[in-house]
Formats: C-alpha cells, structure tokens, sequence
C-alpha cells in the first residue's frame, strides 16, 4: 500500500505504456516458495536476463509477454498495450558507440520517431515528484489558504523522502535555521552546513544548486533569495537518490514549488512549477507538454466570469447609464483582482495554450452573460466586450468557438466585441509568412471575420505594449479602449485628445457614419484626470469603480443617487475624488482588478 500513491500517478499521467499483468482482474497470482517470489515475477526475471531475447539478444516487450505466456502460469497473465506496440526493446546486450545508431531506429520500418528532448529521460521523475508535492496527504488535508513556511518545508521533504528540510539563512559565517521540520538538527549538521555555506554564498542565485556530502550524509542546498548580504537557502537532508539524479530540473522545481501557494491554488500552483521548467528549459517531453495542456485547461475552466459595466456619461442623471459590460476572469467571484499570473502563463507555453485560454473564456464568457442577461431588470440586452489574444484571432479553431459558443446561447453576435491586447504583436508566428505586411494583412483578416460573423473589434489597453496610431487608424473597429497609465500620464489630455481625433478620423472623411467609441479604462478617485476633462473631450464612456458598481455575475442597474453624483461630477459640480469616495470608491479595487482575458 505505500506504493499506491505513485501506481494512482501512473495510473492517470502515463498515456502511452504497454503492460504486462500478473493475472487478470478478480484473480489472484502465484506465488512459488522454490523462487521466494510470484511466479510471474520469477518468468519475467528469466525473460529480461536472455531466455526471451531475439536473435541480436534484445528483449522486446513482445518477446517477453510470449515468452512468459509460455511458462503454464495459472491464471495466465494478461496483456495491455497502449501506443507503445510490442516492438519497445527492454533490454540489450552493451554495445559500443559505433552500433548504437542501428540499435537506436525505429523497430517497425516507416515509422519516425522526433529528436530526444535533453528532459526525457527525467519526465518519470519529474511527473512522480509533481504526484508527491500535489498530491500528497499534507496537501489534500488543507482548505484552500495561504501556507506557512513550516508546511512549505514540510511538504518539500515529503515529497523528495528526505530526513529533513529547512530553510537556512547565510550571512557571512553566520548560520540562522528560519523554519525547518522536526529532525533537522543544525549542530549535527554544521560541517556539511559550512561547506555549503561557503558555495552558495560565492555563487548566490547564479547557481541552481549544489549537493555537499561527508560521511554518508548529503544535503542539497538550493537558493531561494538574496537580499542585503542574506542568502535563504532550501535545504534538503538525505533526500532520495532518485529524485537527486534529476540534477538542475530538481532544483528549478524546487524554486518554483517554494514560490508559489500550494494550498491556495494547486492547479495553479503545478501549472506554475511546469511554467518554470518550460522557461528554463524550453521545450518539454511531449508526456509532460500534454499533462501541462489539461491541467490549464482545468485551470482556465475552474475560473468564474464576472462582468464590469462601461458608464455612459451625460449632465442630466437620466443620461447617466450602464452602455455595456466587459467580462473578466476571476478565481473566484468575490476577489477583486484579475488572475493575471495565470493568464499570462500561456504566453510561455505557445500558441495552442493561448488558442485554448481564449476560447475557454469565450464560451464561459457567452453563456455566464446570456444566463445573467435573462434576469437582468432590463429590456434589450446590452452589449458585451471579451478580450482576446491577437494569435487566437488567426486560429480556425477559435473562430470556431465563437460561433458555437453564440449558437447555443442564443446571442445575436452584434451584441459581442472582441477586443484585441494592444499587449500583443501583430507579426507572424515562428515559421509564417504574411504575403502582405503585419497591418494590412490582419485588417484583411477583422474585415473577413467581421463580414462571416457579424461581430464587432475592438483595440484594448490603448497606451501600452505595441500600441501605435497606425495600428488604432487603420484596423476596423469599433471603439477604442485607452488604459489607465494614459490617465497618469503628464501629458494626459493631450493624448486623449489625440485618441479622439484618430477615432474621428474615418467619420471626418465621409469613410463612415459615426466615429468610433472611445472608452476610458480603469477610472477612479487616483486619477488625476477629471470626468468633466474626459467629457468635454468627447468621450462619453468611462470604465472603472468610481460610479461604485463592482464586477459581478449579475447585472444590475444604477441608483438614482449614484447617477446623479456621476452627472454632478461631469458638469463639474462636486469634486472628482469626494464623488468617487460617497460612491463607494473601492479604493482598494482600483485598475489592477481587471484585466487579462
């Protein structure tokens, strides 16, 4: 039974195997007390020494599977193959460098087998660490919440089956032990301590880690932080030699692990330590790719969206209303600020991780906003902006999304603007070629998108990443949505001004009926920028938590009392941050809480 826990990994990560089993299921296998062990066991021994080897002496999985199928075992055993045929080698006789590349071919003629990734031979290891850390009973035993440094530590040893662990600090010949498990003991432990001290202080964060030993005992040390002459070290006594072989992965995985809150989030949390090695690695094991893609699936779909309203301003109270909602991503309804980490951790694993997040959130998007609209206290429905990422816009399989995510909930699709990150590129992918150049080939692309589905587009986050006043003049959009840093910028109303005239322009020149919306994001009582300011610009749209209205999975309209200090503040009446304050102000909300898909 203290197998079980690594048999469940295996179970649920490992798709592509092929086994061989004692006896069938609801049946019990032999044992032989001539061999001391089952008998099943005693033929596969003999199998992989040689009695089951083809003529070049290489023991394939097939050829052993026959071969003890052969021996009269009652039961019989049973075989399972998954993806890997028969034709796997187990074992060979040793051979020199000059006969390994015929060994090394595919065994079936016209198969193709990809370049071994520098991680493949670890992804065992690292998949069996990841069960022991995410699923281990100290883990599973907790609510979510924030960890301490002793549970951190003590889930650390766990999961690499160590003596003990702690967190040591070195400051010169200075040696302080800030948290640890029971059994670790400094004193015992300072010559290995020293020696390690002496290391990690020359290297600090340069290294990933380094393995002092002495006497039979080993501990790994693996550096957390460096802060005035301080060094946090993780150290790790006597920890399984299994996982020590794995070498720089064990102690980037470390770091990772150390980093992040294990009880709050563990999806997150994993995601975040697989994160780690895809940035410091680079391309991963596919076995270790794939369980990474399921696992942000399941993170991106545990999240709830909440919509935030876009303020139509006006003089009058009655003027003032809610034009629009944008959906966000929350972790959970009631948190104010927007997942950003793991959002953005799609923008490290690639274009399907990215393609995938957007779509997630699309259809949560879609179906959350037409169940809410349904009870909303209005007639009509209003419209609904949901951001998304410049290469999604290029995927068949997005596009795809939207049109199915529209269809089941009944939406009209001019109810729904997409907007595009200005945080994002717009070029070709590694290995594309645009026969057209970036802007003009993706403008091609929105006119096409939004003449098939009949959708609007938007540009977001004006005012920062890759904006430009090309990219706003010359796509087709609807609105522009100028970010919160423009509003603290020195120069803020001139740039609003600029922004004003460039969504004037196609109107002035008779190339369309109406200028497009401008929307000021992230308003609040820190923005030095006036709602009076903003509304003799001409721009009559303002996004934030001054008019007091909180994100939320239900729609709701304003108070008289809040429309009419809005009004006031417009006209210039009642000074900005005493009305943001009487509205509610949500000082702690502030712009941080939305962004992101």
């Amino acid at each position: 039974m203290r197998h079980a826990e690594a048999m469940q990994t295996y179970r649920t990560q490992v798709d592509r195997h092929s086994a061989l089993l004692a006896c069938p299921n609801g049946f019990a296998a032999r044992e032989s007390e001539e061999h001391g062990h089952g008998v099943f066991t005693s033929h596969l021994l003999r199998g992989l020494r040689g009695e089951a080897a083809d003529d070049n002496a290489r023991v394939s999985f097939g050829h052993l599977a026959n071969f003890v199928g052969q021996q009269g075992i009652q039961p019989p055993p049973v075989q399972l193959v998954q993806m890997w045929g028969p034709t796997t080698v187990l074992t060979q006789p040793p051979v020199s460098r000059h006969e390994r590349q015929p060994l090394s071919t595919p065994a079936n003629s016209g198969t193709t087998r990809p370049c071994k990734n520098p991680l493949d031979d670890l992804a065992s290891s690292i998949t069996q660490l990841l069960g022991r850390v995410f699923h281990s009973e100290t883990l599973s035993a907790h609510r979510p919440r924030q960890i301490d440094h002793a549970e951190r530590v003590e889930i650390i040893r766990y999961a690499l089956d160590a003596d003990s662990a702690a967190v040591v600090e070195f400051s010169g010949p200075g040696i302080r032990t800030v948290s640890s498990t029971p059994r670790f003991n400094k004193d015992q432990l300072r010559p290995l301590l020293e020696l390690s001290a002496a290391d990690a202080t020359l290297a600090r964060l340069s290294s990933p880690g380094h393995v002092v030993s002495d006497n039979g005992r080993r501990v790994l040390c693996v550096p957390l932080s460096y802060e005035d002459g301080r060094l946090l070290t993780l150290t790790v006594v006597d920890p399984a030699l299994a996982p020590l072989d794995m070498g720089e992965p064990l102690a980037v995985m470390l770091q990772a692990i150390w980093s992040t809150n294990l009880l709050d989030d563990p999806l997150q949390a994993q995601m975040h330590v697989l994160t780690a090695l895809r940035t410091t690695f680079g391309r991963l094991p596919t076995t270790l790719y794939e369980h990474a893609f399921s696992l942000y699936q399941k993170l991106i779909e545990s999240m709830t969206m909440v919509f935030q309203p876009v303020v139509e301003l006006d003089l009058r109270p009655a003027g003032v209303s809610i034009h629009s909602y944008e959906a966000l991503a929350r972790r959970r309804e009631n948190e104010v600020r927007a997942p950003l980490t793991a959002l953005q951790m799609a923008h490290v694993w690639g274009d399907r991780f990215i393609i995938e997040r957007d779509a997630l959130l699309l259809a949560k998007s879609i179906h959350s906003y037409a169940a809410a609209d349904a009870d909303s206290p209005w007639e009509g429905t209003k419209p609904l902006s949901i951001n998304v990422a410049v290469r999604s816009l290029l995927s068949d399989s997005y596009i795809t999304q939207v049109k199915s995510a529209l269809a089941e909930a009944n939406l009209k699709p001019r109810t729904v603007t997409l907007e595009i990150s200005e945080q994002d590129a717009i070029q070709p992918g590694p290995g594309e070629r645009w026969l057209q150049q970036p802007l003009a080939y993706f403008h091609h692309h929105l006119t096409t998108l939004s003449r098939e589905l009949h959708i609007c587009f938007a540009v977001d986050d004006f005012g920062v990443g890759y904006s430009s006043l090309a990219r706003m003049a010359e796509l087709p959009l609807t609105q522009i949505k100028v970010d919160r840093t423009v509003l603290h910028h020195p120069l803020a109303v001139e740039e609003l001004g600029l922004v004003v005239r460039v969504a004037r322009y196609a109107s002035d020149r008779g190339e369309a009926s109406s200028p497009r919306a401008v929307v000021v994001e992230g308003f609040d009582d820190e923005a030095p920028v006036t709602l009076k300011q903003i509304y003799d610009l001409g721009i009559h749209h303002v996004q934030g938590y001054f008019s007091g209205e909180t994100a939320s999975t239900s729609l709701r309209e304003l108070s008289y009392a809040v429309r009419e200090r809005v009004a006031a503040t417009v006209r210039g009446e009642d000074d900005q941050h005493q009305a943001a304050a009487a509205a509610g102000g949500h000082r702690g909300a502030r712009s941080a809480a939305r962004g992101g898909p």
